[in-house]
């Protein structure tokens, strides 16, 4: 009696599943978008210029003050950055601006980059900070996963949500650039583990028919809270309090950290049975369901719990299936982060300011959810993946042959392209757990994700190619999403499988399948207590 025929006894979604989803996934998803959000919403400049005299400040105009003191670009717009020398006798020439600058705050609000100046020569420390916090995520994703690896999903949990609790307070009482991006990179070091692993924790809980229910949790919540950050923002309007106000709610886990339960089938892959069978006994009596008493004389059919426990990352490309998966993987995860947030920051001006932009660009990733809802459970994971990333890769491809004034329908297509690109984004991560085995699932969830945050890096340069050609990133983003398509087709289906726990069992997942393969074409897969794919009756020998 293995692992998931024990789940499947105990119950594999019921009231127990169900508190994981209310207390660990929604909370977790969208905690993350409100810290996510926070680092630009705090980093943000407004229109600004030079500031003339001692009351000057954006909106006065005293006298036709403006017409005479500030310059005009080629667009007719007055400089951010230069003023007319008073000085000058012929008061054409000009200079920076000596007395520093105004900001326009009437709808944005003063942050960290207005107080302290991040503007003209100094205007690259915003995208610093940006960059500073990306590191500090690409980091994050190694650290975490190895320690979700090692000690523990619980533990991982728990450490993020305090480091990120602190880290993020803390970033409110700062008054330089480098204390600040100091404390920012250790948020960022904790965005994807405060995000991804109660999810990783809940899916290792529940059965493999309910698992998309998961994600289309996990992802509502993020949309939602997507969403509504920029209003509290914008109701707030003080990035101190800002920090603080998404900061603070992250103290409940840690607090109650406690209630939060370990991965049982992690602790079995470690060798930890007693421990494993105390949290199934919980789970059995939580569902109303009656724990077999069997699996604690046998426990596991796994004999090679000494190799599990040995096992370290390089297994991910010891073996050929596995290192053959995981490369695609990789390469996916890269692409698929540069591209959905290349479409984010290119599409921001899709409301009629930055808080109407948000909430649109946000908004817009629901559709995405409905297909998945409908759709992975009978294509499975890999067709969704493999069409939607071409039909972005078509949007993009189009826009080659449209008009640069057709302003409407590059709006369109961008649109399309996000919808699609969200929902490979959404599908790869529950795909990737599922074919990882348990003694690697964190670790090689924490490479897939350091794979995927290199991507960020490379996505601001797509973005400021928009300025040789407005659809340029859309071009650029098609290309890479058609690739991701082409490869993906090599990955093995994973629905109604259960999940590999050893690193032999991840060596042969999915090795009967061919490339045409697809769930809604084949009666439902059965499998033995060790996951082997049993054939229907009428192709039994």
């Amino acid at each position: 009696m293995d692992f998931n025929t024990v789940l499947e006894e105990v119950g594999d979604f019921h009231l127990y599943q169900k508190l994981l989803c209310v207390f660990l996934v929604v909370p977790s998803a969208s905690l993350c978008a409100l810290v996510y959000f926070t680092q630009f919403f705090t980093i943000l400049i407004p229109d600004h210029r030079c500031k003339l005299n001692e009351g000057d400040n954006y909106q006065a105009n005293v006298s036709g003050l403006w017409n005479v003191s500030v310059p005009v670009d080629d667009l007719g717009k007055y400089e951010m950055c230069r003023m007319y020398d008073v000085t000058n006798g012929t008061g054409n020439e000009t200079v920076g601006c000596a007395n520093g600058w105004v900001y326009d705050f009437e709808d944005l609000y003063p942050t960290i980059a207005t107080e302290m100046n991040w503007v003209c020569d100094n205007d690259q420390l915003p995208y610093q900070s940006q960059t500073i916090f990306y590191v500090g995520t690409s980091i994050g994703c190694i650290v975490f996963g190895l320690i979700a690896d090692r000690f523990g999903r619980r533990p991982s949990i728990i450490l993020s949500y305090m480091i990120a609790c602190v880290a993020g307070i803390a970033s409110a009482f700062t008054t330089n650039f480098y204390t600040f991006n100091f404390l920012r990179f250790f948020v960022g070091a904790t965005i994807i583990p405060l995000s991804e692993d109660p999810y990783v924790l809940s899916l290792e809980y529940i059965g493999v028919n309910k698992r998309t229910i998961v994600i289309i949790i996990w992802s509502m919540g993020y949309i939602l809270f997507s969403a509504i950050c920029p209003w509290i923002a914008y109701g707030l309007r003080d990035w101190r309090m800002l920090c603080v106000i998404t900061s603070v709610p992250l103290a409940i886990v840690p607090i109650l950290g406690k209630f939060i339960p370990e991965s049982a089938s992690w602790l079995l892959t470690r060798g930890r049975h007693k421990e494993a069978i105390k949290l199934l006994q919980t789970l059995a009596r939580v569902n109303k369901r009656k724990f077999p008493e069997e699996f604690s004389e046998k426990c596991l059919d796994l004999n090679n719990e000494e190799a599990n426990i040995k096992t370290t990352a390089l297994d991910l490309f010891r073996t050929r299936r596995l290192r053959f998966t995981n490369l695609i993987l990789a390469v996916t995860w890269f692409v698929v982060y540069c591209c959905y947030h290349t479409n984010t920051q290119n599409a921001s001006n899709l409301g009629t300011n930055v808080y109407d932009s948000f909430t649109y660009s946000s908004l817009v990733e629901i559709p995405a959810l409905f297909v998945i809802l409908f759709g992975v459970d009978w294509l499975g994971r890999r067709w969704p993946v493999v069409v939607s990333s071409f039909a972005a890769g078509i949007a993009g491809l189009v826009i080659l042959i449209i008009p640069i004034d057709a302003i409407k329908t590059y709006l369109g297509l961008a649109l399309i392209q996000r919808v699609t690109i969200t929902i490979v984004y959404n599908v790869i991560m529950q795909y990737s757990a599922e074919l990882l085995p348990t003694v690697l699932r964190g670790r090689g969830l924490a490479f897939l994700r350091l794979m995927g945050t290199l991507g960020l890096y490379l996505s601001p340069s797509i973005v400021y190619l928009s300025m040789t050609l407005p659809g340029l990133p859309l071009v650029v983003s098609g290309v890479l999403m058609l690739l991701v398509s082409a490869l993906t087709l090599n990955l093995p289906e994973t629905l109604h499988r259960h999940l590999p726990h050893t690193v032999e069992e991840g060596e042969k997942f999915g090795e009967e399948q061919g490339i045409c393969h697809c769930p809604c074409m084949h009666s439902r897969i059965t499998q033995d207590d060790k996951g082997v794919e049993l054939k229907p009756p009428s192709e039994q020998i």
